[in-house]
């Protein structure tokens, strides 16, 4: 962000902090931490973690709204005192509890998704993130990623019935279907804290659902929102950045703008 742009998006963002209890919903990876090619050794951006727990401490609740699992978003993020959401809105951890709730049958869910990724064809590069409620198959690390691309869909055409496919950033995720999702998942965070502003981060396609679920009760005039995308490497879609009233250029500049408030 350029020195205006930064004042301006810190006034928006401000604006909508100030309509009470205010909340802080985000995404995870390329949002709060920079994508790389091993979605393992992921890490938040310098400083993350800090502005999270201090604005946790002033805001009625900060939440991590993620495809990952809600564990492995607790362990990156660091703060025990945030409330993360995890596949997709499929499980919930609140801040301070060791066990998520689970909104799906995992036993059958994890059936369903062993019969899926069985089909799945031999590819070097290719990396699975198994999550119990979920699958992610991320081929950014491929040799020819849009062929990887191509022989993963074509391997998925017939999933299993109860099962959905949704494509990411050089990834294909699998979860149950009509189980909900991000937007969901947002909603009932702004009845359960009955907030009344909300800021509303995000940076790939999954982040469409609860951006337009924050614009959808703005429109209502049930909420104050704020709406932001997050780029990097020139991966985020322009329905993303369209959807959003600010985008910031990385997740180095949402850390420095969330440390502003």
């Amino acid at each position: 962000m350029t020195g205006v742009e930064a004042g301006s998006g810190l006034r928006l963002v401000r604006g909508a902090l100030a309509h009470e209890p205010a909340g802080l919903l985000t995404d995870l990876d390329g949002t709060l931490a920079p994508i790389i090619s091993d979605p393992r050794a992921v890490g938040l951006a310098a400083g993350a973690s800090d502005a999270l727990a201090r604005l946790a401490r002033r805001l009625a609740v900060v939440g991590i709204i993620t495809g990952r699992a809600a564990a492995d978003a607790r362990r990156i993020a660091g703060v025990p005192d945030l409330l993360v959401i995890g596949n997709h809105g499929l499980e919930w951890l609140d801040p301070g509890a060791t066990q998520p709730r689970l909104a799906v049958d995992l036993p059958r869910t994890a059936a369903l998704l062993r019969a899926a990724l069985a089909s799945l064809p031999a590819e070097r590069g290719l990396a699975l993130d198994e999550k119990g409620l979920s699958a992610t198959i991320h081929y950014r690390s491929a040799s020819r990623p849009p062929r990887a691309r191509s022989r993963i869909l074509a391997a998925l055409a017939e999933l299993p019935p109860g099962l959905e496919l949704r494509e990411g950033r050089l990834s294909i995720e699998l979860r149950p279907a009509g189980a909900g999702d991000k937007g969901s998942a947002l909603r009932e965070v702004v009845e359960r804290y009955r907030l009344r502003g909300a800021v509303v981060v995000g940076d790939d396609v999954t982040d469409l659902d609860m951006f337009r679920a924050a614009a959808e009760l703005r429109a209502e005039g049930l909420l104050a929102a704020a709406i932001v995308a997050v780029g990097g490497g020139g991966e985020v879609p322009a329905a993303v950045a369209d959807a959003a009233d600010l985008l910031v250029a990385s997740p180095a500049e949402l850390v420095e703008l969330l440390a502003a408030l």
